[in-house]
């Protein structure tokens, strides 16, 4: 159906009845009507010129009102997953993988993971995804769709210089808070990119098993490992000297949460391209989603009528007699 912008403007279409109220044709006096022929066509071209100054009209007013048609929901069917990019954005991401400050040759984290994150996203034109990045707090960056253009431009977003710590916890669970209330129709991932972690207390484990458990989410983690430095896959190692670190407790934490869950750990870029390699085969499954085109702009339309009956009014002024001719 068509909407508008500005209904206020239809009030102006009662201007419309005044060229059928009053043509606006010039007049010639005759000394005897009734002996003037029998015109039929002339009627009739009359009776044409007055709907062609109401539609003018009405074409005008209908126009400023902003005229517009929303396309129904299309429901698509294909192969794919919904997929949460949940990335990484504390300080450590503007290191590279080396462990320093990135320098000339030395692609630093962030900007590596969405390099190749982009080619992930351009990979799968099926899929849809949403954004979440953090450091010391989320941010919301995009909501599940297929547009991909805009998938693209929020991840290149995230490669910014990143400040702050790794809270984890509130990126997973505005991550998967994209999945509330939305009916399971393919598979979902949350696929979280991140350098370190950080430990969860307790409440805030129990609301993600829970929500994990409620949206049916697998749980992809491609861990920006440094070099020489320790990852979720080491135990810790008291006569070495190495402490626990948050990254191997928050590992067995996410594999007792009881959905699908897979670690890499990638110490350079091509570790990373491949861990991204290995995530785009693991997901793709039937999938079936709601697809919302965009809305049509009828103003234009409505315009070209106004137009069109202008032309056509103003060529009949053009061929009108000023006087009767002998």
């Amino acid at each position: 159906m068509m909407s508008f912008d500005h209904p206020h403007w239809l009030w102006a279409a009662l201007l419309a009845l005044l060229p059928l109220l009053w043509h606006g044709q010039r007049t010639l006096p005759h000394g005897w009507l009734p002996g003037v022929p029998a015109d039929p066509a002339s009627r009739a071209l009359a009776v044409a010129l007055r709907l062609l100054g109401a539609l003018a009209v009405l074409g005008s007013v209908i126009a400023l009102a902003g005229p517009h048609r929303q396309g129904e929901d299309v429901e698509r069917i294909g192969t794919g997953a919904h997929v949460v990019i949940t990335l990484d954005r504390s300080a450590s991401m503007s290191d590279g993988f080396a462990g320093r400050d990135a320098q000339q040759g030395d692609e630093a984290k962030g900007r590596a993971a969405a390099r190749l994150l982009e080619d992930f996203v351009r990979e799968r034109p099926r899929d849809l995804f949403g954004v979440v990045s953090f450091s010391t707090a989320p941010v919301h960056g995009l909501e599940l769709t297929a547009d991909h253009d805009a998938v693209r431009a929020a991840i290149r977003a995230s490669a910014a210089p990143g400040v702050g710590l790794t809270n984890i916890a509130a990126g997973l669970t505005m991550s998967l808070e994209q999945f509330r209330d939305k009916p399971v129709t393919g598979s979902r991932v949350v696929l979280l990119v991140s350098d370190g972690a950080a430990q969860i207390d307790v409440r805030k484990q129990n609301q993600i098993r829970r929500l994990f458990a409620e949206n049916r989410s697998a749980l992809y983690w491609i861990f920006l490992r440094t070099a020489g430095g320790r990852g979720p896959s080491d135990p810790p190692d008291p006569e070495a000297g190495f402490d626990p670190a948050p990254e191997y407790f928050l590992n067995e934490y996410f594999r007792d949460l009881g959905v699908p869950y897979r670690l890499y750990e990638a110490d350079t870029p091509d570790a990373l391209a491949r861990a991204i390699a290995d995530v785009a085969r693991l997901q793709n499954q039937p999938l079936r989603y709601r697809e919302t085109p965009p809305r049509q702009d009828l103003g234009g339309l409505f315009i070209g009528i106004a137009f069109a009956c202008s032309l056509l009014l103003l060529a009949a002024r053009t061929f009108e007699v000023p006087a009767w001719s002998r």
